[in-house]
């Protein structure tokens, strides 16, 4: 059986790139579905939910494709 040598050198550092924040996206006016989605957005937001806010950002921006 061969004894593996550990890595004696150190490895380049992997580089991420820097996410941008895009902005929150805004209900299109008089749309009842983007209402009910920015208030659900809303008391996510004050809950602390932020799982639930990023899942409402996704579904008023596929939304406003509609419009």
């Amino acid at each position: 059986m061969t004894k593996t040598e550990p890595n004696r050198w150190q490895e380049v550092p992997v580089e991420l790139p820097i996410r941008e924040e895009r902005p929150a996206p805004r209900p299109v006016p008089g749309c009842p579905e983007c209402a009910r989605l920015a208030q659900l957005r809303k008391a996510a937001g004050m809950e602390g939910d932020g799982t639930t806010v990023a899942d409402c950002n996704i579904l008023l921006r596929m939304h406003g494709t509609g419009h």
